[in-house]
């Protein structure tokens, strides 16, 4: 049993004790440049690691793409600091105006430890297992891809999700053709234009307009694609419902976006048939609870963007367990850039690599909180402040 995992479960309650940040580099074993960026070449990745001490020795964990890891323990630090982590709901307007969302990721794993369960077990589970499609990053001939489409399909995996990164919508399609070509009907195919944010600065190619984006997604439904996602700028949320609502392929995104306030509207007006926030950069993990409660009233999928490590993917995979709207979770996986051991479990530091079943599904972590733990001893190796 963890240590005072008894004594919560009589109802003594915890006391936060620290609140500590850590500002990694991990750096690429190959670095690249990425589909969305190419004029940028990637060398390593910044990542804040946040732990959650407690009275009763138990220890939460988060993570993040970068945070202000001082800011954090200035700003976050004084106002838990002996307060109770398993108020998770109290210490949300707080996170919120901090955008520090790894400390309610961490939070909920305290929650989960706190009584010796996984998180999916406390909010009620739904499955037990999740659907994975291998999310690739870089920009890459429609050759190389079909080939690494059928590497993939050998591997368990049955979908697969494509950057499409060029000039002319013709170039796009041909990429997505040659992946249909090799895998034929045994894999599903999603689409990421990664055009959330407008023109990228790769020179030459321009963000879509809408009628780009509305031709795009016809042709992709006729490819058999299930979703194109982020085609049109993420704030423009008139253009985006008008899309979902005139395609009937599934319009996905989201992202990037930034609060409930945000996606309460999203969901009003319809923008997205697939909503993907993230644990990390769009709202605490125990607020997306409510989003997704939302999207499933609107009749919409929740399938959260990847969650920047393993971390992030184990909190992902104890909420949508929780989720009949849930059908796929995202696996970032394009070797030799981005790889298991190198991106998910950060050269080691996440001690446990989530991997997929013979079915191309991933296994909800059944360990207690996220379901995953820190290898502490690797994080000097890596810090950078």
């Amino acid at each position: 049993m963890l240590p005072g995992a008894a004594n919560s479960a009589r109802g003594t309650a915890l006391k936060i004790t620290a609140v500590v940040a850590y500002a990694l580099d991990i750096p690429h074993a190959h670095p690249y440049r990425s589909a969305w960026a190419p004029n940028e070449v990637e060398t390593g990745r910044p990542i804040t690691l946040v732990r959650v001490d407690t009275d009763a020795g138990i220890t939460g964990w988060g993570a993040s793409a970068g945070d202000d890891a001082a800011g954090i323990e200035r700003e976050l630090g004084p106002t838990l600091i002996g307060a109770d982590p398993l108020a998770v709901e109290r210490h949300a307007p707080a996170i919120r105006r901090s955008g520090a969302w790894l400390v309610d990721m961490a939070l909920c794993d305290i929650v989960g430890k706190s009584v010796e369960r996984p998180l999916h077990q406390l909010w009620g589970g739904f499955q037990t297992r999740i659907r994975a499609y291998a999310s690739t990053i870089v920009a890459a001939s429609p050759e190389q891809r079909a080939d690494d489409a059928l590497r993939y399909l050998e591997q368990g995996f049955s979908a697969i999700k494509l950057r499409t990164a060029h000039p002319t919508m013709a170039e796009d399609l041909r990429l997505v053709e040659a992946v249909r070509q090799a895998v034929g009907d045994r894999m599903e195919i999603m689409v990421d234009a990664n055009l959330a944010s407008g023109v990228r600065p790769n020179g030459h190619r321009p963000a879509w307009d809408y009628e780009r984006a509305l031709a795009t997604a016809r042709e992709l439904q006729q490819l058999g694609v299930i979703w194109l996602e982020e085609p049109l700028p993420r704030h423009d949320f008139d253009a985006i419902a008008r899309l979902t609502a005139e395609t009937e392929i599934q319009i996905a995104g989201g992202e990037g976006n930034r609060g409930m306030d945000q996606f309460a509207e999203m969901l009003r007006l319809g923008v997205y048939d697939v909503l993907q926030p993230d644990c990390t950069t769009s709202e605490g993990l125990s607020q997306l609870r409510k989003i997704a409660a939302a999207t499933e009233l609107a009749g919409r999928q929740f399938v959260p963007h990847h969650g920047v490590c393993g971390l992030g993917l184990a909190a992902h995979l104890q909420l949508c367990a929780t989720l009949p709207n849930s059908p796929f979770v995202e696996f970032i996986l394009d070797p030799p850039y981005r790889t298991v051991h190198g991106y998910q479990q950060l050269r080691g530091i996440i001690a446990d690599p989530i991997t997929i079943d013979p079915d191309g599904y991933v296994p909800v972590p059944t360990k207690p909180g996220l379901g995953v733990e820190v290898d502490e001893t690797l994080i000097e190796e890596f810090r950078v402040s």
